[in-house]
């Protein structure tokens, strides 16, 4: 039964995996009451593949609660008998995974520690699975440089281990999944041009997939087609970006014909991507039908199992409020949004925190848009508040969006007639910006330059004024010419930061 519930799930039969899953552990129970010793370790493993099963299906809560019973069994196995030491680690990789899919990342950062540290020497086949999760949790935790490390080593394992592999075997599925991984970090990184070729290779290798009449593999050519939509678009290929996620969306609408309730939320999340693509051509009717799609799923979805899909509805209603043209519309999702969130951070502040500040921010911008300056510097205020409550358990994951918002409360300050409060707020945003910069300058330049840029204007404004004051002679030069200067100073270097940027992404495309 337990074989049979993996050939389910490899035919991506998922809920028929899991229902089969389920029966085999119920069974697997009653085997262990009676002898403890034979029964554990395939109950182990029975458990630890009914949270795949699970995940799979989209039930992420009960998927996180087999997996944490598959490590309590682990352990007790391990306790009993120190050889069972690769099944305690698995448990620990299945874990991981399900932490990261609930947002827990520091939770599965731990886990896959625990697990690497269990084997002396760990074989190549189980190393490449362990660093899976583990590149995800440390980018997850803002560890980016350490996470495209262990991605490149998992990535050239699996190029070792699936040497001569027949398409369609197991060796061959890891090694796509640990391409889209790789991609997924040099993106990340700022190295965009290696992004798109990995993403690549990544929808090759699946499309090479399909020659094995696998209809369960569609899945994985449709999150590489969305994946490399959003590296193409990262460098100016708008139209490849485009066609990329339009794709991803044909191939889910096949595969919800097939599976309906087993398939929707990658529709939905297809759908989401594609509406970015289509408001990034300008074409603004289409993208707020398609955002408007993802959400209607989405909220079906959450309907049945509100806490698996909350998150993700949370963000696609942000994304249809930024795809609406109608801006009291567009508020509204906004504002729906940030109340999703609101709930989320509710039951899990770790792990929601900073999307909650992320929603917030765009709620800012939408009531500054619609003149509603008052508003948006309170709801700025908020923001910048809860990115600093992150940034003090995890900096680098927030340090990036913590400048820019910084940048645009500085430009609202200043709009408000606020000038003192916006050139102090103007200058930590360029200190925190050059603090990315310093982390990862090429997806940092550009945010860096909009604050120095911002910035200089503003002190330019205030030297205008105070020239047009009297000197008497002798007299030491003024102070605002000392900020003409420093204005003159930045504006040279925004210049020059943005022309890095733009050589940066054309050298992309």
């Amino acid at each position: 039964m337990v074989d049979e519930a993996v050939q389910l799930s490899r035919a991506g039969r998922f809920d028929d995996a899991v229902k089969t899953g389920r029966r085999a552990v119920e069974m697997l129970y009653g085997v262990t009451a009676r002898d403890r010793g034979a029964g554990l370790p395939t109950l182990v493993l029975a458990c630890t593949d009914l949270s795949y099963y699970l995940s799979d299906a989209g039930r992420l809560v009960e998927a996180l609660e087999r997996a944490e019973e598959a490590v309590r069994l682990a352990r007790e196995l391990y306790t009993i008998d120190r050889r069972h030491e690769e099944q305690l680690a698995e448990a620990l990789d299945a874990l991981a995974r399900r932490l990261m899919s609930c947002g827990r990342a520091p939770e599965a950062l731990a886990a896959c520690r625990e697990a690497l540290a269990l084997i002396d020497v760990c074989p190549d086949v189980l190393l490449s699975r362990l660093l899976e999760p583990y590149a995800m949790a440390l980018a997850a935790t803002g560890q980016h440089a350490e996470a495209l490390q262990v991605s490149d080593r998992a990535l050239q394992l699996l190029r070792g281990l699936a040497v001569d592999q027949p398409v369609g075997s197991p060796m061959h599925g890891a090694l796509g999944r640990v391409l889209s991984l790789h991609a997924n970090r040099l993106f990340e990184a700022g190295r965009w041009a290696e992004a798109v070729d990995v993403g690549a290779e990544t929808v090759t290798h699946f499309r090479e997939s399909m020659t094995g009449s696998q209809p369960g593999r569609l899945v994985y050519l449709a999150i590489a087609l969305k994946n490399q939509a959003v590296y193409l678009a990262g460098v100016q290929r708008s139209a490849e970006a485009l066609a990329a996620a339009a794709e991803a969306v044909e191939v889910s609408r096949v595969l919800v014909a097939a599976q309906p309730e087993t398939h929707q939320p990658l529709l939905a999340s297809c759908l989401d991507t594609y509406g970015g693509r289509l408001g990034e051509s300008d074409r603004r009717a289409e993208a707020e039908a398609a955002a408007g799609e993802a959400v209607e799923l989405y909220r079906a979805l959450a309907v049945v199992d509100r806490e698996a899909y909350l998150s993700r509805l949370a963000e696609a209603v942000g994304n249809l409020g930024a795809a609406t043209e109608d801006r009291q519309a567009s508020l509204a999702f906004t504002t729906e949004a940030v109340q999703l969130r609101r709930e989320l951070v509710a039951d899990n502040r770790a792990g929601h925190l900073g999307n909650l500040a992320l929603s917030l921010s765009n709620l800012a911008s939408g009531l500054a848009k619609s003149g509603r300056l008052d508003e948006a510097l309170a709801v700025g205020e908020e923001t910048l508040e809860l990115q600093r409550e992150v940034a003090a358990v995890n900096r680098p994951a927030i340090v990036s969006r913590h400048a820019e918002m910084l940048r645009r409360q500085a430009v609202w300050l200043n709009d408000a007639g606020r000038t003192v409060e916006a050139l102090a707020m103007g200058e930590e945003a360029i200190a925190v910006a050059r603090e990315a910069v310093a982390g990862n300058r090429a997806a940092n330049l550009k945010i860096l330059s909009y604050a120095l840029e911002d910035q200089a204007a503003r002190l330019g404004k205030l030297s205008g004024r105070g020239s047009r004051q009297t000197r008497r002679p002798g007299d030491t030069p003024s102070f605002s010419k000392k900020k003409a200067r420093r204005a003159q100073a930045m504006a040279r270097e925004a210049q020059e930061l943005w022309a890095e940027y733009q050589q940066g992404a054309s050298a992309s495309g």
